[in-house]
């Protein structure tokens, strides 16, 4: 969600607020995408009073400039800004353009269907309030990271350990490790075995609980990478569980 907060700060009454005059009726269109970094067809949904200045929540329609998926916006707007301006004042439920530009000063008018129209037409392409689609699995290199896989419980040896953050990315060998559901294994996937050395990652700990032959038990899960979680930062095999019912490290 986006939302801005702008205040048209005014040096005096009357001179900034007609600067700021921008309409419907006598600006043109490209006069707008010119004024605003941020341009967007919206319904008002609440109009409150802060000292001089009116607060109007909108929420967002269309967007003609500015973030792809703007749903709410908040625009501050001095309250002598339509009298100066000439412009009515939008009540809850009104359609309106409301803008904002580089400078945070805002800027709300009505709008009416062909000038909306009139705006839409300016732009290269639609730009998309909802989320966007999907990208298709066969496009997402590391989709095969985040289906559902086999989870494992395991004992292993720990043989070194960093610490980042509160977190452990550990190194070590599996000594024993069983398959606790029934998912079928994935191409790509690492399987553990007895005696083989893997990287691990766990989400909270310290590496002085894993001093010389230390050993741990827990389950075994894959990393989902396009989740942007710390253990794709780098090469990671598995992700340890030392959840209900896991052994705490064996020192």
């Amino acid at each position: 969600m986006f939302r801005a907060l702008a205040a048209l700060v005014l040096a005096c009454a009357l001179l900034p607020a007609q600067a700021a005059c921008l309409s419907t009726r006598e600006s043109k269109p490209q006069d707008w995408y010119a004024w605003a970094s941020v341009l967007v067809a919206a319904d008002v949904t609440g109009v409150t009073q802060r000292g001089r200045y009116d607060v109007l929540s909108l929420r967002v329609v269309e967007a003609f400039k500015g973030p792809p998926r703007v749903e709410t916006l908040t625009l501050e707007v001095p309250a002598n800004l339509w009298e100066a301006c000439k412009v009515e004042r939008p009540a809850v439920g009104a359609r309106v353009l409301g803008a904002l530009n580089a400078n945070n000063d805002a800027n709300v008018v009505p709008l009416d269907t062909s000038y909306a129209d009139a705006l839409r037409a300016l732009r290269p392409a639609p730009i998309a309030t909802s989320p966007a689609p999907e990208v298709a699995k066969e496009d997402e290199p590391i989709a095969m990271r985040c289906v559902e896989s086999p989870v494992y419980g395991a004992s292993v040896k720990v043989e070194s350990c960093e610490q980042v953050g509160a977190a452990l990315f550990l190194r070590g060998e599996v000594l024993r490790a069983a398959q606790e559901n029934s998912v079928d294994e994935v191409a790509g996937l690492p399987v553990p075995a007895s005696g083989k050395r893997y990287s691990f990652y766990k989400p909270n700990g310290q590496c002085q609980d894993y001093g010389k032959n230390a050993a741990l038990t827990g389950r075994l899960s894959h990393p989902c990478c396009d989740a942007k979680q710390p253990y794709c930062t780098r090469k990671t095999d598995f992700v340890i569980d030392e959840g209900p019912g896991a052994a705490t490290p064996l020192r």
